[in-house]
C-alpha cells in the first residue's frame, strides 16, 4: 500500500452543518487545505473564502466570495487585485491601509474593508509568533474615520485568534470592552476568526460545546446590532474529513519506520506541534512505540509514544484528523501524496 490520504465529503458536510446550524456566515481559510476548499466551492454555495496570497485568487471561481488579507502589497499590486473583482479586504496595519485606500481611489472602485483587531491585548505577548492586528483604540478611530470615505461601502472588524483556542471565548464581554458604541453603529460585520479546536493527541476538543455556546451568544449580541457574524474555521473544517494511511516498513525494537515522511504529508506536526491521533491505538496496551518517517532527519517523528498491540511489518497505521496543513515540501525530492475522495 502506497501512503495516501482519504477525504470524506460527508464528514466535511457534517462539520459545515455544525456551524450553519448556528446561523453563522462561514469564511473558509483556503490555505488550510486547498482540496477541502475546492469541494466547498462545489457543494456549499453560501460559504465564503479567506485568501492570503495572490496565487490563490485564480483558484476561487466567484471572486465576490473572497476576503483578501493584505500583507505588504504595493499600490500597483493592490490595483491589480481589485481588478480581479475582489471587493473585500482585510488589513492589519496602517501602511497596508494607506496603500489600499490609494489603490481604491486610483481604481475608482468601491470596496469593503475589515480591520484586524488585537483582542484582549493584555493577554497577548510577542513570544514565538507574530501578533497580527491593531489595538482596539486605533481600530475604533480608523473605523469612524473610514466611514466618511466614499470609496468604502462596508466596514468590519476581524478578530485574530490563535489556532486550537480552548479558553479565550468570553466574546460578548470582549466585544463590549473593545468596541466603541459609535463603531458598533458603523460596522456591518465582525469576523470572530478561527481557533475552533480539533482533537489531537496534544489537544482536546471537549470544550467545543462550551465554545459553540459562547459563539451563539456572540451572534445574538451582534444580531441585536444588525451586525453579521462571520466565523473562519479553517482547521475545524479541514482536519476531521481527512485520514492519512501509511504502513510499517521496518521495526527497530520499539521504533516503527513508516513508508512516508512528515515532510510530504504532515508538516503541521512540526510547525504547530499537533500530534495526530491514530486509529489503531489501544489505550489499554502497555507497550509504547515511536513512529518515525522514512527520511534521514532526526525530527521526522509522527508520534513519540503510541500504544499498539504487537505491530508487524506491512501493518497499516492510520492517522485521523489529518487534513490541516498537510502540504508537501520538495525536501529530498518528495512528491505530494495522492488524496482519494470518498463519500
Amino acid at each position: 500500500m502506497k501512503p495516501h490520504f482519504t477525504l470524506s465529503k460527508s464528514k466535511l458536510a457534517s462539520q459545515l452543518k455544525i456551524l450553519t446550524d448556528l446561523n453563522l456566515t462561514i469564511s473558509y481559510s483556503y490555505k488550510t487545505n486547498r482540496q477541502i476548499g475546492n469541494i466547498i466551492q462545489e457543494t456549499s454555495p453560501t460559504t465564503f473564502f479567506s485568501i492570503h496570497a495572490r496565487e490563490e485568487i485564480q483558484m476561487i471561481k466567484d471572486k465576490s466570495k473572497i476576503s483578501f488579507f493584505t500583507q505588504a502589497e504595493s499600490v500597483e499590486e493592490l490595483k491589480e487585485i481589485i481588478q480581479t473583482g475582489i471587493k473585500t479586504f482585510v488589513i492589519d496595519n496602517k501602511i497596508d491601509l494607506t496603500n489600499l485606500l490609494q489603490a481604491t481611489k486610483e481604481s475608482n472602485q468601491k470596496i469593503n474593508i475589515s480591520i484586524r483587531m488585537k483582542f484582549q491585548e493584555h493577554r497577548i505577548g510577542t513570544g514565538k509568533y507574530f501578533v497580527y492586528g491593531l489595538p482596539s483604540k486605533k481600530v475604533n478611530q480608523l473605523i469612524q474615520e473610514l466611514s466618511k470615505n466614499n470609496n468604502i461601502q462596508d466596514l468590519g472588524i476581524h478578530i485574530h485568534r490563535k489556532s486550537q483556542n480552548t479558553s479565550e471565548w468570553e466574546i460578548v464581554e470582549e466585544l463590549k470592552d473593545s468596541i466603541d458604541p459609535k463603531t458598533l453603529k458603523i460596522i456591518s460585520s465582525i469576523n470572530l476568526g478561527g481557533g475552533l479546536p480539533v482533537e489531537y493527541k496534544s489537544y482536546t476538543a471537549s470544550t467545543l460545546p462550551y465554545i459553540l455556546k459562547k459563539i451563539s451568544k456572540a451572534r445574538e449580541f451582534l444580531d441585536s446590532h444588525n451586525i453579521q457574524t462571520i466565523i473562519e474555521p479553517g482547521r475545524f473544517l479541514a482536519a476531521p474529513p481527512v485520514k492519512l494511511h501509511t504502513k510499517i516498513i521496518q521495526i527497530q525494537s520499539n521504533i516503527l519506520i513508516l513508508n512516508t515522511t512528515i515532510y510530504n504529508c504532515a508538516l503541521d506536526t512540526i510547525l504547530t506541534e499537533t500530534k495526530m491521533l491514530i486509529q489503531q491505538e489501544i489505550p489499554t496496551t502497555k507497550t509504547h512505540f515511536l513512529l518515525k518517517g522514512n527520511s534521514p532527519t532526526r525530527d521526522d517523528i509522527f508520534r513519540y509514544k503510541v500504544k499498539l498491540s504487537n505491530p508487524k511489518i506491512d501493518d497499516e497505521i492510520t492517522f485521523i484528523n489529518a487534513g490541516s496543513y498537510n502540504y508537501t515540501t520538495d525536501f529530498f525530492g518528495y512528491k505530494k501524496l495522492e488524496t482519494k475522495i470518498i463519500e
